[in-house]
């Protein structure tokens, strides 16, 4: 693991542009996360938002939930398939203290015995419990309603229940599983607790109040239980952090954008198209530039429409084949000739309206390719095909005749 300084000099904090990504740097040394990956993404706005927390707080810390912890478990565990609550997921949903309250082993989150004496010298903690855990106690019923909703299957409430949390976690974006990771394992407060913030289940508020009442009763809770303003507020703070770091896998416009299972899920259509590689022709099974070009004229087509997402690695029918089959060396190698690409034949300028990123669905890696709609035309010009331009047209991508593309760009386009 590498020695973090702390506190940290803001001034040797850089954020850098590279090929195929940005990454921060430190003392002139890319910053690393705990095993050794580097802090490093396409989306700059992502790490702009870590760089100036760092820079905030003067520190870099992994044992609290903030934005660059759960970067660095998404990278070092998530992302590598070593998912704690994934491989250890039939014990801690036993031992989670809302399924004891659903299966009837408990009437209560809190022990009442040692709630008391505590009480006692925190009547705060009393008046905020009151008004706060009924709310809980209802959101979580409502989230099981929904689990449950349309299930036919005649099981045991508890085993229905661990059967359709694991089902809802399995379909959780990485983003999430590390987040909630890292909420479960700093806060002690199970699974189905953090699984409900990350789902917008739970407001942070009421997090920090469960919390607290999962953990009166236990020796190690995680804040100073002896400053329960300050352990809310601590816990409120953590819960906010970790939901401001999965909206920049999200997004909002009316709204959470949709998810890389979200996109399948709707299917090809005029703003949405689904690849099975990047380069490897499957019927020939050999490399194809011609495959290449399907895609580079896909996001040509977006860029020069309305924006929209490509998803390579997905068949037409949704199902994941994953970029493996493209046969590079590793992701970086993927991302590496697909900037290079679209740099040489779409040129420099067209970065800033295209993000990338790579997500393991049902077992292969999906890219998301995010394109935004241009402010210029953007013209095609891959090496061994003539120049064209392309936009979309229904659910695929069409050149343009000269006289065409002129009449679209002069609409499209209108010099200023």
């Amino acid at each position: 693991m590498p020695a973090y300084p702390n506190p940290i000099d803001p001034r040797l904090l850089d954020l850098v542009m590279r090929d195929y990504d940005h990454a921060i740097f430190y003392a002139d040394k890319v910053l690393l996360t705990p095993d050794g990956a580097e802090v490093a993404d396409p989306d700059i706005r992502l790490l702009k938002h870590i760089l100036a927390k760092l820079t905030i707080y003067g520190l870099i810390r992994t044992d609290s939930v903030n934005s660059f912890s759960i970067f660095c478990y998404q990278r070092d565990n998530i992302d590598q398939g070593k998912d704690n609550i994934n491989q250890s997921f039939n014990d801690l949903f036993h031992n989670d203290p809302l399924v004891r309250l659903k299966a009837g082993g408990s009437s209560t989150l809190l022990n009442t015995d040692s709630a008391l004496s505590y009480f006692e010298d925190h009547p705060a903690v009393l008046n905020l419990l009151f008004w706060g855990m009924p709310e809980v106690g209802r959101r979580f019923m409502a989230f099981y309603d929904e689990l449950s909703e349309g299930e036919g299957a005649a099981l045991p409430p508890e085993e229905e229940l661990r059967m359709l949390i694991k089902e809802y976690y399995d379909g959780l974006m990485n983003v999430q599983k590390a987040a909630m990771n890292k909420l479960s394992e700093t806060h002690a407060t199970g699974i189905l607790l953090p699984m409900m913030l990350v789902s917008a289940k739970l407001t942070p508020s009421e997090y920090a109040t469960a919390a607290m009442a999962i953990n009166l009763e236990l020796s190690h809770f995680p804040v100073d239980r002896e400053k329960p303003e300050e352990a809310h507020k601590e816990l409120h703070d953590q819960a906010i952090k970790a939901l401001e770091h999965i909206s920049f896998y999200t997004g909002a416009k009316a709204g959470m954008e949709p998810g890389i299972r979200d996109l399948i899920g709707v299917g090809e259509s005029y703003n949405l198209e689904f690849k099975t590689s990047f380069r490897w022709d499957v019927r020939q099974e050999k490399k194809n530039p011609a495959i290449e070009h399907a895609s580079l004229k896909t996001i040509t087509a977006f860029l020069n429409s309305s924006g929209g997402h490509l998803l390579i690695g997905v068949e037409d029918d949704g199902r994941v084949e994953g970029i493996e089959i493209d046969k590079f060396e590793n992701e970086d190698k993927f991302l590496l000739h697909f900037w290079n690409l679209v740099k040489s034949s779409m040129g420099q300028e067209v970065t800033p309206f295209i993000k990338t990123t790579l997500e393991k669905i049902d077992g292969g890696t999906v890219c998301h390719v995010k394109c935004l709609r241009s402010p210029s035309p953007v013209f095609l010009r891959q090496k061994g095909f003539g120049e064209e331009f392309y936009i979309r047209t229904g659910p695929s991508s069409a050149s343009l005749e000269i006289r065409e593309a002129l009449s679209f760009i002069a609409e499209r386009f209108p010099t200023k």
